[in-house]
């Protein structure tokens, strides 16, 4: 029997986790030395995906220990990289079945940060190129995958057209993209990145922020840990450090998206859809309260020409986001946030919990059934617009 509990799930945020030799397999050879170090900041990362790596050759070998992790695959101790699926592309077929969902947006892991790892500006090109190969060939073998092509907007507008062009020409529908322009240059809603976004609405690819895509920037400060205790060790995966750092993981997507309202990037590009993945929802209805106050302060003080609707207009127009597991999302929906909110497990990360699923139906006594496919299905297929084949 498939986890899913409806047959019109569409998940918008799933993980590859990539084994440490994966990123050098798609690297071109004479970049292959040169790349960054697998877990360089995590070292209990590789004992993990040794660990893992184990596992998948035993249960390759016993029909009996497959089947055992098949009947148990949401359980905690089988995520991570000892997740089902995690990195070999014909087990993740077999899980996609088990999870019985529609579609899913695939996003990296351990390359991902081996790509934010690399120093040297060619380095680091041919490490988004190799993660774009890599991931697009994991996704390959099942249409219901689709994989987010990281498109680096950091070293300007003419060498992310490089990566832009490259994932239009392997297909990719939908593209992961930064939110925080390194200190001396420019923003992202520069007019100079203009073909950048016209090339995006044209190729009707959807965008993604994703938490960890924000360059390295903390809106906490390490200030706060002085009261007496010590600063959290980093918890697994994605998970903020601690509830302090928790509370701002979302303050990187709200700056980039209240500029690209405010600067006339969605104006200039209307057809133009990003989801917020992996950085919770609760805020967003306060959020698009304080975009319009920040309009009504502003627009007499400074040039707002571009804004043509209310800043929550452009909101409910081009923006979606994924709730955490757990969310009180029936309030969301009861909240004006119907239209925005996209189910998703983070399969297999830890963070997705044990049952996501059961998580989000706790919370939505008393909604309605449009509202739940809104959640469920029909958000997703507006996000994935016409490149949604299943």
């Amino acid at each position: 029997m498939a986890y899913a509990h409806r047959n019109d799930i569409y998940d918008a945020d799933t993980h590859m986790m990539e084994p440490p030799t994966w990123l050098a397999e798609y690297a071109d050879a004479k970049l292959r030395p040169h790349l960054a170090e697998f877990g360089k900041d995590k070292p209990s990362a590789r004992e993990k995906a040794e660990l893992a790596i184990a596992g998948f050759e035993r249960r390759q070998q016993d029909a009996a220990a497959r089947t055992e992790i098949e009947q148990s695959f949401m359980a905690m101790q089988h995520k991570g990289f000892q997740g089902l699926g995690a990195w070999d592309r014909n087990e993740r077929v077999r899980v996609n079945d088990l999870l019985g969902f529609n579609a899913h947006i695939v996003f990296p892991t351990a390359a991902f940060d081996q790509v934010q790892g690399a120093d040297n500006p060619e380095i680091f090109a041919g490490s988004v190129q190799a993660l774009n190969r890599g991931l697009a060939d994991f996704c390959a073998t099942d249409a219901r995958m689709h994989p987010a092509a990281y498109i680096p907007f950091r070293h300007g507008p003419e060498a992310a057209m490089v990566y832009l062009d490259a994932a239009i020409a392997q297909d990719f529908s939908v593209v992961m993209i930064d939110t925080i322009a390194p200190q001396g240059t420019r923003c992202f809603t520069h007019s100079d990145f203009d073909p950048l976004w016209a090339k995006i609405q044209d190729a009707d690819m959807a965008i993604t922020v994703h938490v960890g895509t924000d360059g390295g920037w903390d809106p906490v400060p390490l200030s706060f840990y002085h009261n007496g205790g010590q600063v959290p060790e980093h918890a697994e995966g994605d998970a903020p450090r601690d509830a302090i750092a928790y509370m701002g993981i979302q303050y990187n997507a709200e700056l980039f998206l209240a500029a690209m309202i405010f600067d006339g990037v969605f104006h200039r590009f209307p057809k133009l859809r990003v989801a917020v993945v992996e950085l919770g929802a609760s805020w967003i209805v306060s959020w698009m309260k304080h975009l319009d106050q920040a309009f009504r302060a502003f627009r007499r003080l400074q040039d707002m020409s571009q804004v043509q609707m209310q800043p929550s207009e452009y909101v409910l127009k081009h923006i979606k986001v994924t709730p955490f597991a757990g969310e009180d999302i029936g309030w969301l929906m009861r909240s004006e946030a119907q239209d925005l909110l996209l189910f998703a497990s983070d399969y297999p990360h830890h963070e997705g919990t044990d049952d996501p699923i059961g998580r989000f139906e706790k919370t939505m006594d008393g909604v309605t059934e449009a509202a739940r496919q809104k959640f469920y299905a029909q958000n997703f297929r507006a996000l994935l617009g016409s490149r949604l084949t299943t």
